[in-house]
């Protein structure tokens, strides 16, 4: 394997034999147009699936505590067979999509996944919505990969083996560290951080950091279709004195950035210096190359901008978690925009649409990473994609110092991340089952309740 922080082509075997490795066919405009031999197989193994079985009802608990509330599905089924997905927590309307939705999965064939899939997707037009994603698809997904945990629980086998192959037994894990105010702040929770075992890091160099007008100024910039951030050479001092402070805590550990511009944000950097950020980050006292990224250091929506950022500086840069299915990020893909896809699985269409366009990036040269501010039911979602993506590189988690977080789910070894890795479930399905108990003490109203 190459060095993790160098850019191109991520394989030396090539795109072809990759593909043909893989089982691929074809590749169509559309994206794996072709089926994909382990896809193809898992398609062949479930349709028509258990026949007579079909989902009954959507049952929903949402817990509380986390970054924000996370909505939990259940959907029932006239078998006896329960399978669970999340909401991405950022989709304060998932309530009001999953009412919206039920009527069209009740009765549906819950193994036939991708019918199930396709007869919701798009609900809500999530592509007219590009600087809003995350809060118009979280039903969609966790209706997906519910389905996919109902699958392997009929054929008594995880729901990686399903979309398989399987590549790793563990999964490495990246934390996400929040903006402090002050350096000595900083210093406490990286090493809270690093007394919790994570190998990979990951700061915030928001500009709030900075002062308007001194170390960076906001302009209308021609050419540019979003309000410009202009960082001064004292924003950029104060920025790497921050990242040099992280990076003297963890050695040679990687260290990603994120959060530039804080999300979601209408202004962004113009590209002189976003390239100029990544340029500085990527010294070795800063980041540095050892498997770090600039995520977002441009909005995903934004491709032009982008991709001339992409071009013009040797660091990784990756986005992704904003986006949703193949055809929203295959441009980027396709222009080689980017360097890292990470997509939420929460967000991006589930565990399959996920899985699929991971591998259509890697045929383009592209590793993946991936997003996850969820509860333990999305992370387990994340564990199984990950299994089997090639070169992958990590898994984001936000809650890791919640005493909490690995008591709401039982199937997994505990704690859950050992070592800065945690393990691929193995049991039928997800591989997971909700803790009662736990739950119960973190929920805002019922416990999976029929929604109504």
């Amino acid at each position: 394997m190459r060095n993790a922080g160098s850019k191109g082509n991520p394989s030396s075997m090539g795109r072809r034999q990759f593909l043909r490795t893989l089982g691929a066919t074809t590749v169509g405009a559309a994206g794996l147009a072709g089926a994909m031999g382990p896809f193809g197989a898992a398609r062949a193994a479930i349709s028509p699936g258990e026949k007579g079985i079909y989902i009954t009802d959507i049952c929903t608990a949402t817990l509380t505590g986390l970054n924000s509330n996370c909505t939990i599905i259940r959907l029932d089924t006239n078998k006896g067979i329960s399978g669970y997905g999340e909401c991405r927590c950022e989709d304060s309307s998932s309530l009001s999509e999953l009412r919206a939705l039920k009527s069209t999965v009740l009765g549906m064939n819950p193994t036939q996944v991708d019918k199930v899939f396709n007869a919701v997707k798009n609900y809500g037009s999530p592509f007219s919505h590009p600087t809003d994603t995350p809060r118009h698809t979280g039903a969609m997904c966790a209706i997906e990969c519910a389905c996919w945990d109902i699958t392997g629980k009929v054929y008594n086998v995880p729901v990686w083996k399903l979309i398989g192959p399987k590549l790793r037994d563990k999964v490495r894990m990246y934390c996400d560290t929040p903006q402090q105010n002050s350096i000595s702040a900083l210093q406490s929770v990286v090493q809270a951080r690093i007394n919790e075992g994570f190998t990979w890091f990951k700061m915030d160099l928001q500009r709030t950091y900075l002062s308007s007008g001194t170390d960076y100024v906001l302009q209308n910039q021609s050419g540019y279709p979003y309000q410009c951030i202009s960082v001064n050479q004292s924003g950029y001092d104060k920025w790497a004195a921050y990242a040099a402070a992280y990076r003297k805590m963890i050695g040679t550990a990687p260290l990603s950035s994120d959060h530039y511009q804080n999300w979601a944000s209408a202004a962004n950097l113009d590209v002189p210096s976003a390239i100029k950020l990544a340029d500085l980050m990527s010294g070795s006292s800063y980041q540095g190359m050892y498997g770090g990224w600039m995520e977002d250091i441009i909005a995903w929506y934004y491709p032009t901008q982008l991709a001339q950022v992409a071009a013009g500086t040797a660091m990784p840069i990756l986005t992704g978690e904003d986006t949703y299915c193949l055809e929203e990020i295959q441009p980027l893909f396709d222009a080689k925009a980017i360097d890292y896809f990470h997509p939420d699985q929460s967000t991006f269409g589930g565990i399959h649409p996920t899985r699929l366009a991971a591998n259509y990036a890697y045929s383009k040269g592209i590793r993946t990473a991936m997003h996850m501010s969820g509860s333990p039911f999305t992370l387990a979602c994340s564990l199984h994609i990950a299994a089997g993506i090639p070169e992958f590189l990590a898994v984001e988690h936000h809650y890791s110092d919640l005493s909490w977080y690995d008591s709401l789910i039982d199937g997994l070894p505990k704690p859950l991340m050992q070592g800065g890795y945690i393990a691929v479930p193995e049991g039928p399905g997800l591989g997971i089952t909700p803790n009662e108990t736990a739950m119960r003490s973190h929920l805002t109203g019922s416990y999976f309740a029929s929604l109504t």
